[in-house]
């Protein structure tokens, strides 16, 4: 079984172009997610209709460092039905001819970025196909039921703890198994099915019907860049979830009474609780001028 970390990055998706991708990847490079100890753990990859030199014009001399040990898959994405939402592109994770059955696969949107506490939640077993004996989440007797009595496959998602979505699940990373939803695929590349949602996340919401696990609260987090009020926002909505993150806590390295964000903390930035932060730009305000997030997060 391999691990697939990838990313999507359309032409027509104003919210990732191929300088995020690049970022995504240093970052993941940082983090030691690719390579470590010169061995591949992570096969990183990218599903995109930019030309794989759109990606070395972007990374300068990336390609040809001789530095750098970690290599990028780049996977041309299938054409989407006119007038459906770009988000779709996603789809061609759960069909495509670089993934093995039943590889630990996962999405993460160019502009969400791997933390501290990353290799946890990376290298963390699913439950199989209508098997959770090698899980390595902690499952009720009644899901493990369900599971086997169903033949259930699994999506990994995290809940919209932050309030701030259209949906239910944050839809900048997820994971699942390649190869056991196949149900769920043919209606991916149904047009009358999709055409129906606004957006994958919303498709998924609505279509399916399996294991949903649950990630552990704040997994996966958001920051807003340039707006300091729309943060306090965040720092209020995870103030409501506190007891939860507490009774679930995983940060190492860090406390469970921290707040989510802590501006001026000597030693607190983010909470460790979240491994993955979502940059959201939509103010169209670049992260260049966010001194904060510059210094702390980034």
């Amino acid at each position: 079984m391999a691990f697939n970390f990838a990313t999507v990055c359309t032409k027509d998706d104003p919210t990732t172009t191929p300088e995020d991708v690049v970022q995504l990847k240093m970052h993941m490079d940082k983090q030691r997610l690719i390579i470590h100890e010169g061995m591949q753990i992570t096969r990183f990859c990218i599903f995109s209709d930019y030309s794989k030199e759109d990606f070395i014009n972007a990374m300068g001399k990336w390609v040809d460092d001789p530095n750098m040990e970690s290599m990028s898959k780049f996977m041309d994405i299938k054409p989407l039905p006119e007038g459906v939402d770009p988000s779709f592109a996603i789809r061609d994770l759960f069909q495509n001819n670089l993934f093995g059955e039943h590889d630990k696969t996962m999405y993460c949107h160019p502009r969400c970025l791997p933390l501290e506490l990353t290799h946890s939640v990376i290298f963390s077993t699913l439950p199989d196909k209508g098997n959770p004996a090698h899980t390595s989440y902690v499952l009720s007797d009644e899901d493990k039921k369900s599971i086997i009595d169903n033949q259930w496959a699994t999506l990994n998602l995290c809940l919209d703890w932050t309030k701030t979505e259209p949906t239910m699940f944050l839809p900048y990373f997820f994971q699942f198994n390649y190869g056991e939803h196949d149900a769920l695929v043919e209606k991916m590349y149904d047009d009358e099915v999709i055409s129906k949602y606004e957006s994958f996340m919303h498709f998924v919401e609505g279509e399916f019907d399996e294991f949903v696990l649950p990630m552990m609260p704040s997994i996966v987090g958001k920051y807003f860049v340039c707006n300091k009020s729309k943060n306090d926002e965040l720092n209020a909505a995870y103030e409501e979830n506190r007891e939860l993150v507490v009774a679930n806590w995983r940060g190492t390295g860090g406390e469970p009474d921290a707040k989510y964000i802590a501006w001026d903390h000597d030693w607190r930035a983010l909470t460790k609780q979240t491994s993955f932060v979502y940059f959201d730009q939509t103010d169209g305000s670049p992260i260049e001028q966010d001194y904060w997030a510059r210094m702390r997060l980034i």
